[in-house]
């Protein structure tokens, strides 16, 4: 059902919806068996959200009400494809009639038809970092006396990719946890129950990202079809880099090595010499704005980032001007590992909007070390 709103209201509660007069609800009947009296749950036609709003502040409305025009079709009349060359035979194929000139006319109508996909871009931030669990000197925890490195707690990696350079620099560009790759591989999985089409995919040259990438590309088993773009333009703000330095990350030759699927022919569009030590926040925005307009052109485009990318790659192409750099951490600070943001192309009207990504958040708690002698043997 449709219905109209004939008054304003503001949520009072996290899960009620926000509508103005004049907005579009779409409400299904078989789901309003659990709500309270006078409340139904529905789905704004105009921001997307979902949540209750009262009844009484709604009337029904015509569901043609809420018809969009999306696109136009010119149709060519049948018999400028469909036509029967002069001496080209009829075959039988299973005792039925079939024209090869009809056919083949018709796969190339339903392949341009194909080619009208509208373009998105899927933004979202690293898995859970090592770093982020056991703090900076995660690398010391472990490195045995002979400066190998063993596994100390179930959740850091396995292993670590090797690199010609010391080891020492994994503390500058930190690999993804045990869980963080899980977290990733998951979100993948995600995506693939919702048949999300990915196109592109595009990382920030930080080693956490190009991992996530890779696992997310396993989830969506897309792992054998697609290669990872490293892009240095998606690199995080450098100022916020507690080295005041720029990470030396993996080579192209290492990453293969270390059987990651990067596109060793992709030349990005930032060169990585070009990333400066603690830039302002004017460079930044203005770097990140520059690279997402040269990389959008693909139908769906997968961006793996940092925190502070689900916002200054996607209010740029929806038009919105650069946060304060007042508030700027505080709202990054807030972005959890795989969180994400999903970019639409209105090709009609020339300009992006946001909307719901294609997968729910993914939420977990904390969980402290835990060794077994403590609370056991004492008394």
């Amino acid at each position: 059902q449709t219905l109209r709103a004939v008054f304003q209201y503001k949520p009072q509660n996290i899960d009620e919806l926000m509508i103005n007069v004049g907005d579009f609800i779409y409400v299904d009947p078989t789901q309003q068996s659990d709500v309270s009296e006078g409340w139904v749950i529905g789905t704004s036609h105009r921001t997307g959200c979902r949540g209750f709003i009262p009844e009484n502040y709604t009337e029904r409305a015509n569901e043609s009400d809420t018809w969009v025009k999306h696109r136009e079709h010119a149709f060519v009349p049948a018999s400028r494809f469909f036509t029967q060359a002069e001496n080209e035979p009829n075959v039988k194929l299973n005792g039925q009639v079939h024209n090869p000139v009809m056919s083949r006319s018709v796969t190339n109508i339903l392949s341009a038809q194909n080619t009208t996909l509208r373009r998105g871009l899927l933004v979202m931030r690293h898995g859970e970092r090592v770093d982020q669990v056991f703090g900076k000197s995660w690398l010391q925890q472990c490195l045995a006396a002979d400066g190998k490195y063993h596994r100390a707690d179930l959740n850091f990696p396995s292993i670590l990719p090797k690199r010609r350079d010391s080891m020492k620099q994994f503390e500058y560009d930190p690999p993804l946890s045990s869980c963080g790759i899980f977290q990733s591989r998951l979100t993948g999985e995600a995506l693939l129950d919702q048949e999300v089409a990915v196109s592109y995919v595009y990382s920030s040259p930080a080693l956490r990202c190009i991992q996530t990438a890779q696992y997310v590309l396993e989830g969506l088993k897309l792992d054998q079809k697609l290669k990872i773009r490293v892009e240095p333009g998606l690199f995080e703000w450098t100022k916020w880099e507690a080295s005041k330095i720029i990470p030396n990350f993996m080579t192209m030759t290492e990453l293969t090595e270390a059987s990651y699927k990067v596109d060793t022919s992709y030349r990005g569009n930032f060169p990585l010499s070009s990333l400066v030590p603690s830039e302002t926040y004017e460079e930044y925005i203005s770097r990140s704005s520059t690279v997402i307009k040269q990389i959008v052109t693909a139908c769906v485009i997968l961006i793996v980032g940092h925190g502070s990318s689900l916002a200054s790659f996607t209010r740029p192409l929806v038009g919105l001007p650069a946060r304060e750099s007042s508030n700027f951490a505080q709202v990054v600070r807030k972005i959890p590992s795989l969180g994400m943001c999903f970019c639409e192309e209105l090709k009609e009207e020339n300009k992006w909007q946001m909307v719901n990504p294609p997968v729910k958040t993914l939420t977990h708690g904390a969980n402290a070390a835990f060794n077994w002698r403590n609370g056991i043997l004492d008394n």
